[in-house]
């Protein structure tokens, strides 16, 4: 991975749940820098509505800590920005897998936080904890987005050539992405188990049509 896109991983996570709070850990404006950095906006942009709209399942409420769809999101938009998808079949695929892995990266972010709270709870006058928990947060951006990225490259490259090539990832991802977001915004109130069944019904569904 590119020295631009580590620390954007870095600057990402440590947004996310340390420091900063700037949006810049949304998916939108991932899949944005993202896609000025691999001179591909257009089709990242839309690729992070997508997430972004994935992010509406889990709202954060005091301190319930949502699922991650930053991490999510750049591992999708550098695979999109760099060429990697020649089919909505592998695209499918590799979203389903971090949607998976999604569960592994909230595991890091736990323990990064209790990491920094026991830090910061042992040396309570101290500076130097604050530094810690910054440095400590964005390193596990770079460690844990960089290792999804390359794991699912691994794992295309073994699918390689056993989806069609051809199909319209652009269109795959707008049509998706109206169709979800017309489900999620409805049913807000419903649990989050069932929206997360929905979304996955949606993709499937996108899929067959395109």
């Amino acid at each position: 991975m590119t020295l631009p896109l580590a620390l954007l991983a870095f600057f990402v996570s440590l947004d996310r749940f340390t420091a900063l709070h700037i949006m810049i850990s949304r998916p939108i404006v991932i899949a944005t820098i993202v896609g000025l950095l691999t001179s591909n906006i257009q089709l990242t942009f839309y690729v992070g509505i997508l997430i972004e709209i994935f992010g509406l399942i889990d709202v954060q409420v005091g301190t319930r800590i949502p699922r991650e769809d930053s991490f999510v999101a750049f591992v999708m938009s550098v695979l999109v920005g760099n060429g990697y998808f020649t089919s909505v079949s592998k695209f499918l695929v590799i979203l389903l897998l971090l949607l998976i892995l999604m569960y592994v990266a909230n595991m890091t972010e736990e323990i990064v936080r209790k990491i920094n709270k026991k830090v910061f709870t042992k040396y309570p006058y101290s500076n130097w904890p604050i530094l810690f928990g910054v440095v400590i947060s964005g390193l596990r951006g770079v460690l844990v987005y960089s290792a999804g990225v390359y794991f699912c490259i691994l794992v295309l490259e073994y699918l390689g050539g056993i989806f069609k090539h051809g199909n319209n990832i652009k269109t795959y991802s707008i049509f998706i992405s109206i169709l979800l977001s017309g489900y999620l915004l409805r049913f807000l109130s419903f649990k989050s188990l069932y929206k997360y069944i929905i979304f996955l019904l949606g993709l499937f569904l996108g899929w067959l049509i395109a």
